[in-house]
């Protein structure tokens, strides 16, 4: 029986009952026996670390389980007393809006406008109404103007915004956030949970928001879901006794993890190596009009200038739109600069055959779905080494071994795609790291990941870096930067506004 806030019985407006699911082809269940309910207008945190069936509950809800992910499913979903567990999704969207972990996924247009536009013409609202919400929610986070954009041209964090601003223009009664802001900036961050919460207290809608760091926004929490790692629920009450732990953001757990590892740093503190291996000189770029090729658009970089020294732990940071992708995008010929040049030991890119590039440089993508291209995680780990010397059995006890260190080896035989999108993001950068790049790009590189694996993570980096790696990451996480970059590079107005040492960089913002 749900006790409900305050002891309310009656604000109950979804109950999971009973809960058991077992993906197809899968042994063990995602959870056992789960029960929790939600509270009409409150805000809940489902939290718990990667892998432990979080997103799992979402599906659940939405109707993705079991109507497309197929499996055996136990127990039942009640909205509002009436069992929904064989309504199919496309019959619960109208209640329930349902925001996942990739932005990209959900896409079904082309521009901003033509996506805030699309599920309000479904619904059959009229022009003018579908107009004024769309200015409505675009001045609201901030992307007025932006009607026009092509969804491609946005950067990682302004599509999350998009994303969820298309499910918020139709006024949901549920709003359901897997990892709704792991792209963002901070200040884009702190936006996105202010609008989460407005939403919820002005328009009564009940938010239900899976994430792993949850202390930006526990302070607005209602409710407080925890599941451990085999899925079990461990927490399932109101917030405030939830108890301090949830207050941090850090797991139980993981409080014996957290200590002693916040002051470590990596390899020293010093500026790394004076052997410059990436020089960029007045580069400058900015992406087409959309249907006009030879017309330019706002200017992303200009007169952009960065060095990468051998052995740098370098953290490139910035608000969203600033242009850290797009730089990615020069630095790996995905895109050309309009002026300027980057040279990778000395030599220009240009001059660099791709497939050579590509082996003395790596990018772990910002959403790792983009790199998979088998159908299991062994096949994917082994495709990776497909190029490289040496016989099959090496081959093959060097990803068992990578398997291991990334804590994936009972996971060899699922689809990629199945993953959670912490163990997807482990899956992609231990592929990575499997072909022993000189320089490794990593873009968000925590992105889904929970305290613990996102330590580990970080460490393994470090190590790389220790033995002679070069690391450039992109990352809103500033916490992150502190503890483990020996460099910051600043991307402001199109250019590196500061390039300083890390403790000078903090020193420096107070």
């Amino acid at each position: 029986m749900c006790q409900g806030i305050d002891g309310m019985k009656d604000r109950k407006i979804l109950e999971i009952r009973d809960v058991t699911y077992t993906y197809d082809g899968e042994e063990l269940p995602v959870w056992e026996h789960l029960s929790c309910c939600f509270y009409e207008g409150k805000i809940h945190a489902v939290s718990g670390p990667s892998g432990c069936g979080k997103s799992s509950v979402l599906s659940l809800i939405d109707g993705l389980i079991p109507h497309m992910y197929e499996g055996e499913l136990k127990g039942n979903v009640l909205l509002r007393g009436e069992d929904i567990t064989g309504t199919l999704p496309r019959y619960r969207c109208d209640r329930i809006g349902f925001v996942m972990q990739n932005p990209e996924s959900q896409f079904c247009t082309f521009t901003v406008e033509e996506e805030l536009a699309f599920g309000m013409e479904n619904m059959g609202l009229p022009e003018e109404e579908i107009r004024r919400r769309i200015r409505e929610i675009l001045s609201f986070i901030g992307l007025s103007g932006y009607e026009k954009t092509e969804l491609d041209k946005l950067s990682g964090g302004q599509k999350q915004k998009i994303a969820i601003a298309s499910v918020l223009v139709m006024k949901p009664e549920f709003l359901l956030l897997d990892e709704p802001t792991a792209n963002l900036d901070p200040e884009s961050r702190a936006q996105i949970f202010r609008m989460i919460v407005r939403i919820s207290r002005e328009e009564h809608m009940t938010v239900i928001i899976v994430e792993h760091n949850i202390k930006e926004i526990i302070d607005e929490v209602d409710w407080v879901i925890g599941l451990d790692r085999r899925g079990t629920k461990i927490t399932d009450c109101p917030k405030d006794e939830a108890g301090d732990i949830f207050r941090r953001g850090v797991p139980a757990e993981y409080a014996d993890a957290c200590r002693g590892r916040q002051d470590s740093k990596a390899c020293g503190e010093q500026e790394g190596s004076s052997e410059v291996i990436l020089d960029i000189c007045h580069l400058s770029f900015a992406y087409p009009v959309p249907g006009k090729k030879r017309e330019k658009g706002k200017q992303i970089l200009d007169d952009f200038h960065m060095q990468v020294h051998k052995q740098d732990f370098l953290a490139i940071v910035g608000e969203n739109g600033v242009g850290k992708s797009t730089l990615m995008k020069l630095i790996f010929k995905v895109c050309r600069p309009d002026s300027g040049s980057v040279r990778l030991y000395g030599k220009d890119l240009r001059d660099y055959h791709t497939k050579r590039l590509y082996h003395m440089i790596g990018l772990v993508f910002q959403n790792p779905e983009n790199q998979f291209i088998r159908n299991t995680v062994w096949d994917e780990m082994m495709f990776s080494l497909k190029r490289i010397g040496g016989s099959h059995e090496e081959k093959e006890a060097r990803v068992w071994e990578m398997l291991k260190r990334f804590h994936l080896e009972e996971e060899k035989d699922k689809s990629p795609f199945v993953l959670s999108q912490g163990q997807k993001r482990r899956l992609s950068v231990a592929s990575m790291l499997l072909t022993n790049q000189e320089i490794l790009f990593l873009d968000e590189p925590t992105y889904g990941q929970d305290f613990e694996n996102r330590q580990e993570l970080m460490k393994e980096m470090q190590k790389l870096v220790e033995s002679g790696i070069t690391i450039v990451m992109i990352t809103h996480d500033l916490s992150l930067v502190r503890q483990y970059a020996t460099r910051v590079i600043e991307i402001e107005n199109g250019r590196a506004a500061k390039s300083l040492l890390t403790e000078e960089y903090f020193a420096r913002k107070g």
